[in-house]
């Protein structure tokens, strides 16, 4: 952290940044892909993280969404003349979260792209780990890890050693029965995803009525691609402190809206449905999961009707199902491994197929 920037965050990071290495033009192991927007305090705090790592074959791309006059892009200009391996470009296919983000990814050349959003920073030796899981597992469509929570109130920090495999199919029910993902904390920030994919056009995008679901929309199409490695582990500080955000600004309607829309197109896409709740069903659960965070901003009628849905046996039943795949986790798909400590940083068992 430099001085004066980061404040209490600065015990977070080690003391000093790694040395920059000479840039000779070949692709780097890992590109970190940060779309920003209006947020210079918070870009600082996200490019310290990645200068602090032990791990050195990377290189940042910072996609702004405001432009060369933006207190941002001076900024990142200010870091890239003092390191090669950052760079900014300006984000020219169209405003808003999803183009910035694909932007970024879009101008990325490493083996795996790393995205990182503004207000998000990684744990020390992030990407080292990121790495050696990645090495162990080449052909997987994505990686995400465990996310440290910072809140008003302080950090909830996530502490894990295991690897698990999930199957493209696994995956996909695991996203919509909200389980073993939800419980690790997945977000975009939270991902370390195959460049082929980028490449191939697998982007960020919307979807009917999804627009603060993006987040979620990019995870099912990620899982369609191939299989996906969750290191339980927290490897991002994600900040949910009270800050402008596209999910912020959402009714509780539009969200469920949002969820049912997202519901069935996984739903749409899970080969053998035999035992997976409907899409209502689900999205009637999930209501129920979410009563103690919104019935101090909904009128009583609204909570007593989602209090309700507990009396149908279908909405029982589908919170069954994703308590039973959220604990069974990478097991169903018959891998797993564990991340021992060494000097050079956790160092990744391959598990059996």
């Amino acid at each position: 952290m430099r001085s004066g920037e980061g404040g209490e965050f600065s015990t977070l990071l080690p003391s000093k940044p790694q040395q920059s290495q000479s840039v000779d033009g070949a692709c780097p192991c890992i590109s970190v892909a940060i779309p920003t927007f209006r947020r210079p305090d918070m870009i600082r705090r996200a490019l310290d993280s990645v200068l602090l790592q032990r791990f050195s074959d990377w290189e940042v791309v910072v996609s702004d969404d405001e432009g060369p006059h933006s207190a941002s892009w001076k900024i990142v200009e200010e870091y890239a003349r003092a390191e090669p391996r950052i760079r900014i470009v300006e984000n020219r296919r169209g405003r808003g979260q999803v183009e910035n983000t694909n932007n970024a990814m879009l101008a990325c050349r490493g083996s795996w792209i790393k995205p990182l959003h503004d207000d998000d920073w990684l744990a020390p030796n992030a990407l080292q780990t990121f790495t050696e899981v990645a090495r162990a597992h080449p052909t997987a469509a994505f990686l995400t890890s465990g996310t440290n929570m910072l809140w008003e109130g302080g950090i909830k920090y996530r502490h894990g050693s295991q690897v698990s495999v999930y199957s493209s199919q696994a995956c996909l029910l695991d996203l919509y029965l909200v389980g073993r993902t939800r419980a690790l904390g997945i977000i975009p920030s939270s991902l370390l995803i195959n460049s082929r994919l980028i490449r191939a056009g697998c982007l960020m995008r919307t979807y009917k009525s999804i627009t603060w679901g993006v987040d979620q929309l990019f995870f099912v199409d990620l899982a369609r691609h191939g299989e996906m490695v969750t290191i339980d582990d927290g490897l991002i500080f994600y900040d949910g402190t009270d800050h402008p955000s596209v999910t912020a600004s959402q009714s509780f309607p539009a969200v469920d809206r949002e969820t049912l829309d997202l519901k069935e197109y996984t739903w749409s896409l899970i080969a053998n449905k035999a035992g997976v709740p409907d899409p209502e069903a689900v999205v009637r659960a999930l209501r129920v999961a979410r009563l103690r965070s919104r019935f101090r901003h909904q009128s009583w009628g609204a909570t007593i009707r989602d209090a309700l849905q507990l009396l149908r046996p279908t909405v029982v039943a589908a919170a069954r199902r994703a308590v039973e795949v959220r604990r069974r986790g990478g097991r169903a798909a018959g891998h797993a491994a564990r991340l021992p400590a060494s000097d050079g940083g956790p160092a990744v068992q391959s598990g059996g197929s």
